[in-house]
């Protein structure tokens, strides 16, 4: 096969490659491609496609097409999938293929023949999944146009709640069973699993954190579905959701932004989102990008009958004329390669504990994390730190941040005393005061007693103070008294809310307020100055901003291409922002790619 994934990267014919492209149901015949089979329409729409830019395009067997019965697949819909693949490949276009689609658009277009049946625990179920999987698989090996396959675009919601049933384990298993198969026949083939933003942030059992038997991870940016109180499409978290995913799925693999795109909002909204999201995923690693999706569709059958207004997303109206999205999104695909560099290993790590989106189902289990570690990210972004989010790499990191932690296991306390020990400054935040208290020896105190919050709504360091909303956590507050540790900061009753203690050549600050979780309402991020605190942070650490007094809603990367020095430069705010280049300023939702000495190179 012509892809393969090694060495963190995405690559074709053994060189790095950055997919970029779109979603695809055909205007006319929409989720119906393979049984309303027009093939000179999708023969246009890929030379429209190929012309615009792109280089890849994802596409959707959808199951109930593909397997018409438990053991038959359709030599029908194998063979036009043949005839796309091969339109493709001659328009330049690589193809992603999303296998088991059920899930579409809010609906279920379901097998006749399932009758509610587990996708995951019945076995003719499972015997047809191999069954449809190896016979397109074997048809795929003749393309060296086919990027990667999908095993089910969100296939979770054929079931949720037997999904939500699965150990790990289950989910594993399944993953590597099917993805087996698919290499069984299609030896090298990449494959992944896609996911919306519950694969990232909810504690659920699959998702980028269990993808060790895939090549690939995917992962899917529309604001209106994510958590982390997200107030609009164009505010600062919205447009710096996909990145955060990208970011965390990194910790885990290579990660292919399969969908990305905004519901509910006019052209220009759209458009100014697509843009500054799509460039801070690619230059925060992403492997490629997906756009939801190519064109508006004119079909009214299923799953548009129910959901029309699921038809009015594309890129282009109904009579094939750009909208402004797919004008912004042309700035991308045009300099794309740009926004592709290499990042050195940045003194700041935010570091993700054993069991971040794990959760049972007890009255002793904590509340969930994802959303505390959002927060943490945007406000390292916001003080201008670099920052990699990590798993077990703390090796040489001079701060290493545990935000609003929920629980802690045994390894976790190993590692944070271990990266401490060899000179890091481990922070701590608290998110449950019974599962994710490090212990009195570690931090150098303990905890008298949990209370109310009067007296602790403040958290004063020096001449500087923040707001603490416990309304907006399921934390209680906690009085801390000291045995060994410094006070560095306290709350109004005088009681510390953090501290410093000394193991071995480092330290550990330990804040017994869930100073990121709070933040977890709309608005509060971006009001006041909630960044100094982790700026104050990395004073301790000894940790300087990249640039000290730029706007917080302004993103600056770092990094090395072709051997060079640049900066990339994303306003996730609503105004125009002065940039640290001596450009001219930056404009909302805007970005450019600068030389690391401030000299402008080109503006976007």
């Amino acid at each position: 096969m012509a892809f393969t994934v090694r060495d963190g990267r995405l690559r074709k014919d053994g060189e790095p490659f950055l997919a970029l492209g779109v979603n695809y149901h055909p205007s006319g015949a929409g989720c119906d491609i393979w049984v309303d089979w027009d093939p000179e329409t999708i023969k246009a729409d890929f030379h429209r496609m190929a012309d615009a830019g792109l280089n890849s395009v994802r596409l959707f067997l959808f199951w109930r097409d593909f397997q018409p019965e438990p053991h038959v697949v359709s030599e029908q819909a194998l063979q036009r999938l043949d005839a796309v693949l091969a339109m493709a490949a001659e328009e330049g276009l690589n193809c992603l293929l999303s296998l088991l689609t059920v899930w579409m658009n809010g609906q279920l277009l379901d097998l006749p023949w399932r009758a509610g049946r587990s996708p995951w625990h019945d076995a003719e179920l499972l015997a047809a999944q191999e069954t449809l999987a190896g016979a397109v698989a074997a048809r795929l090996r003749h393309h060296a146009n086919v990027l990667a396959v999908d095993l089910g675009d969100e296939l979770w919601n054929i079931d949720p709640v037997a999904a939500r049933s699965l150990t790990r384990a289950d989910v594993a298993q399944w993953q590597e069973r099917l993805a087996a198969v698919v290499r069984s026949q299609a030896p090298g083939l990449p494959v992944l699993q896609a996911n919306d933003a519950s694969g990232v942030f909810a504690p659920v059992p699959y998702g980028a954190d269990n993808s060790t038997g895939l090549d690939l991870i995917g992962t899917h940016g529309f604001p209106t579905w994510a958590p982390g109180s997200i107030e609009s499409t164009l505010s600062y978290k919205a447009t710096s959701l996909t990145a955060f995913q990208v970011r965390v799925a990194m910790a885990y693999g290579v990660v292919l932004v399969d969908e990305l795109g905004s519901y509910g909002v006019n052209e220009t909204t759209a458009a100014a989102y697509l843009g500054a999201a799509a460039a801070s995923a690619l230059a925060n690693g992403a492997a490629g990008v997906f756009v939801w999706c190519w064109q508006d569709i004119a079909s009214t059958r299923a799953p548009y009958r129910d959901r029309p207004a699921e038809r009015m997303v594309g890129l282009h109206r109904l009579d094939g004329t750009p909208k402004p999205t797919m004008r912004r999104y042309a700035e991308v695909l045009a300099r794309a390669a740009e926004l592709s560099i290499t990042f050195s290993r940045a003194p700041v790590s935010l570091c993700l504990t054993e069991g971040v989106r794990h959760r049972g189902s007890t009255y002793l289990d904590g509340a969930d994390a994802m959303t505390g570690i959002f927060h943490a990210y945007l406000l390292a972004r916001r003080a201008h730190l670099e920052v990699d989010i990590t798993t077990t790499d703390t090796v040489g990191r001079q701060l290493v941040l545990y935000p609003s932690v929920s629980r802690l296991t045994i390894t976790d306390l190993e590692r944070m005393t271990e990266a401490a020990h060899r000179g890091a400054t481990v922070y701590l935040s608290l998110g449950d005061h019974l599962h994710a208290f490090p212990g009195t020896e570690l931090i150098g105190a303990e905890i008298v007693d949990f209370g109310l919050p009067e007296g602790k709504t403040e958290l004063l360091w020096g001449n500087e103070s923040w707001p603490i909303r416990w309304s907006a956590t399921s934390c209680r507050p906690t009085t801390m008294r000291t045995t060994t540790a410094r006070v560095l900061a306290h709350f109004p009753d005088g009681t510390p809310a953090l501290v410093a203690n000394d193991i071995g050549h480092g330290q550990i600050l330990f804040c017994n307020a869930p100073f990121e979780q709070q933040l977890n309402e709309p608005g509060r991020l971006t009001s006041g100055v909630p960044h100094r605190f982790y700026q104050r942070l990395a004073e301790v650490a000894g940790v300087s901003p990249l640039v000290p007094d730029a706007d917080p809603d302004l993103e600056v990367l770092v990094g090395q291409r072709d051997g060079r020095a640049v900066a990339i430069l994303v306003n996730h705010g609503d105004t125009p922002v002065t940039a640290p280049d001596d450009g001219p300023p930056l404009e909302a939702k805007g970005w450019r790619v600068v030389d690391r000495l401030g000299t402008l190179d080109r503006e976007g």
